[in-house]
């Protein structure tokens, strides 16, 4: 695949100009390698079939662009609250790299203009737009390497975070439950599956979270966290009720 990825051949823009010049606002910098940044905003469900039959999308960008961001918004925590303990350093990065929150984030930057897809799935998928934006961190990260992969996102975080409102939220369900569970001693099981909505006809998430093998918490999502937080809350307000 990563062959593939530096192909010219698989721009469908007219010309590389018109992406470099969409791209240009968003980045701060002109791409040196454009095709990355092309896949990066092709979701799967519109893929590329190249004429020896790889199919092409962003899937393995966003990957790649995940990992990334974790550690670049690791980084920036770590520089930015010296003072913080590892609880609150793991707590701001699971706020700022929810799935909700890339969403709302790659959407005011402008993706809605970028992203190439399916209009019924652009419909139906609530992380459509975040996830692009994990790909195109995936682009970054090859084309420019990680220091300026870095002063891309603290660039974004800076313009379209608010840090200290997030301080104040509190809605890591996940880390909340395992935290009371450690304090009561109990073991808290997670059991996550890919399920099929036959309505919306693509994959989902389904967790289950069981204390003394009785099931207390039941969550879905597009993604296995999504439903992990679902699950979490449930569970909370029948131990916390």
């Amino acid at each position: 695949m990563f062959r593939l990825i530096i192909r010219p051949v698989l721009l469908l823009f007219s010309k590389n100009k018109e992406l470099v010049n969409k791209l240009y606002p968003i980045l701060g910098f002109i791409p040196s390698r454009v095709a990355l940044y092309e896949i990066a905003f092709i979701h799967k469900s519109s893929s590329v079939t190249l004429p020896d039959g790889e199919v092409v999308n962003n899937e393995r960008l966003e990957f790649l662009g995940d990992a990334i961001l974790d550690a670049v918004i690791a980084d920036y925590l770590f520089r930015r609250f010296p003072e913080n303990d590892e609880g609150f350093l793991t707590k701001m990065r699971s706020k700022m790299v929810k799935r909700k929150h890339l969403n709302l984030l790659a959407y005011h930057i402008g993706f809605k203009q970028l992203v190439i897809s399916q209009s019924s799935v652009a419909k139906d998928s609530k992380h459509l737009y975040g996830n692009a934006f994990e790909a195109m961190i995936g682009a970054i990260y090859l084309d420019r390497g990680y220091q300026c992969t870095y002063k891309f996102i603290e660039r974004i975080i800076d313009k379209y975070v608010n840090i200290e409102k997030l301080k104040q939220i509190d809605s890591d369900y996940k880390s909340r439950l395992i935290e009371w569970a450690q304090k009561e001693k109990q073991e808290i099981i997670f059991e996550s599956k890919v399920g099929v909505n036959s309505q919306i006809k693509h994959p989902h998430f389904v967790c289950h979270i069981l204390l003394s093998n009785a099931e207390i918490g039941r969550g879905t999502g597009n993604s296995k966290k999504e439903a992990e937080q679902k699950a979490s809350k449930m569970s909370l307000e029948k131990l916390l009720a």
